[in-house]
Order: C-alpha cells, then sequence, then structure tokens
C-alpha cells in the first residue's frame, strides 16, 4: 500500500488557476457582503453620488427659518414671497418691477389709490390682481409697504409705512440637537406650530388646512383659489378636466413646472421651476381629488 498521497493539481497552469481563485473568490465574497450590509451601489450608478452625500451627513443639522411677526414683513419680503408671482414676469397684465414705462400710469394714480387696489384686487381689461395677491394673511400695512417696494423700484418716490428692524433668523437644530439645547419650551412649541403644516406637506396625503399652506408658501395662491377662479382655474375645475386621466399627475406636474398657456385661457401660466417638485406632486395630488 502506497503512503504517497495524490493531488489534482498536475500542471504549472493548474497551478496557477488554482493560486488565482485562492485570491479572487474572498475577495469577491467581501465586495458582495459590503455592498449588502451598507447598502452601496456601484460608482457608475445614477444613485451613487447620493448615497455617499447621504452617509456623510453630520448628526445633527441647522434650519433657518422666517420668525418675523405677522403684520411685520418689509416691502420686500412680501414681494418676494407674494408679488414676484407677477409683478417678475408681468404675468395678468402686471407691470413687471423695475420697469419704469410700465408703472408710469399706475404711479401717476397715487399711492393710496394703488394701496386700494393691492387690498381689495383689481379686475380690469387685460389685467387681473387678487386682494393682497391671494394672500388673505397679509396686513394692509404689509401690503403698503409692498407697493410702495415696487413702485419706488419702478420710478416712484413713495414713503413706505415704516417697517420694524427685520428678526434675525433663528436656527432649529435637527431632532438630537435640539433635545440637547437649553431652550424654553413655550418658544419651541411655537415655532414648531408654526411650521407644521408646511412641513407636514410631503409627508403624506394633504389636508385642506396644510395644502392652503403649501398654496401660500408656493405662491400658487396669488392665481387659483380652490373653489373659485382668481387669474388661473379654480382647483376644483381642474380636477373635474382631469378627473378620468390616468397621466393627470405626470402631465399637471411637468406643466406647473414648466408653464403653459392655451388650456385655461389666454393668461400663460408662468414657470415654477423654483418649486420643490416634492411639493408641485404633493399639491397636485391634492387638487385630484377636490369634488365640487
Amino acid at each position: 500500500m502506497s503512503d504517497e498521497h495524490t493531488s489534482f493539481i498536475k500542471t504549472p497552469k493548474q497551478l496557477a488557476i488554482v493560486v488565482l481563485m485562492a485570491f479572487a473568490v474572498p475577495i469577491g465574497l467581501i465586495v458582495l457582503l459590503s455592498q449588502l450590509v451598507t447598502g452601496l451601489v456601484p460608482a457608475g450608478s445614477a444613485n451613487a453620488d447620493n448615497q455617499v452625500l447621504l452617509r456623510i451627513l453630520p448628526v445633527g443639522q441647522l434650519a433657518f427659518a422666517d420668525m418675523t411677526p405677522a403684520g411685520n414683513k418689509t416691502g420686500e419680503q412680501v414681494f418676494q414671497a407674494v408679488c414676484k408671482t407677477c409683478h417678475e414676469s408681468g404675468l395678468a397684465g402686471a407691470p413687471k418691477f423695475g420697469d419704469k414705462a410700465a408703472w408710469a400710469a399706475p404711479i401717476k394714480e397715487g399711492y393710496n389709490v394703488l394701496v386700494q387696489h393691492a387690498i381689495t384686487g383689481l379686475q380690469e381689461k387685460g389685467k387681473v390682481m387678487p386682494p393682497k395677491g391671494g394672500n388673505p394673511d397679509l396686513s394692509d400695512t404689509e401690503v403698503a409697504r409692498a407697493v410702495a417696494y415696487m413702485a419706488n423700484g419702478s420710478g416712484a418716490s413713495f414713503k413706505e409705512p415704516v417697517a420694524p428692524v427685520a428678526a434675525p433668523a433663528v436656527a432649529s437644530a435637527s431632532p438630537i440637537a435640539s433635545a440637547a439645547a437649553a431652550t424654553p419650551a413655550a418658544p419651541a412649541a411655537a415655532t414648531a406650530a408654526a411650521v407644521a403644516p408646511v412641513a407636514a406637506a410631503t409627508a403624506g396625503p394633504l389636508d385642506m388646512k396644510s395644502a392652503e399652506a403649501l398654496m401660500q408658501k408656493d405662491g400658487c395662491a396669488a392665481c387659483h383659489g380652490v373653489d373659485k377662479k382668481i387669474v388661473g382655474p379654480a382647483y376644483q375645475e381642474v380636477a373635474a378636466k382631469y378627473r378620468n386621466d390616468k397621466d393627470a399627475l405626470a402631465k399637471l406636474t411637468q406643466k406647473v413646472k414648466a408653464g403653459g398657456s392655451g388650456v385655461w385661457g389666454a393668461v400663460p401660466m408662468p414657470p415654477n421651476a423654483q418649486v420643490p417638485e416634492a411639493d408641485i406632486k404633493a399639491l397636485v395630488s391634492w387638487i385630484l381629488t377636490l369634488k365640487k
């Protein structure tokens, strides 16, 4: 009986293959295991960069909120939040901000007349302006400041009602950072309550309150009402028109982002590229559920 051991490696080529496999197999298993544990995707995929950024985010983040008290917004703040929807592009016959020729005739009417039109709204041939730009939460003084700001930027020299010094932005930390911060409970609760309707907008289906808050935040209320036409159609009319269209969500989301004309009349809808897509989809989804 022979004590010699036999081996399946008979040639140098077989030996080279065995050595290569001895390195390749463990390395391959380690790579697959790391992807399984960490959720990594191959470097060439579309989500790779996003996943890297998500993994290196700090535990605590600061979000700056506009804590200007109600009724104390400056003319520029009101313009940026509401008026620019129409007065930046000239929508619905609105004179463009900075266009002295377009503002010459309105300025001649006088400051008080312009303020009254801005507060109560205006409808005449070729021009439509909703009361307070579509934001009923604005005070009359805030509207007056916005009128002075726009007119003065377009050739007038009106005296803007005195506005208090703008309150500094207040940083609200992430849940982990907030837990460690020694801040009074009442102000923190008030801040959370103020931003809750908008913050919840993209967390799930909208209710009427959160939808209206999102309309105000993104400037939609300047041209649209829920049950009445302002510059654009009432949202209930939009819902009725697209009720049986299975592609309505995608169509309307794209139309809101890119703008459009000819469907609801001669007045075009300007592009809304500055509005987050999550907001647009949430609002459109809610609109399509409305009934008269």
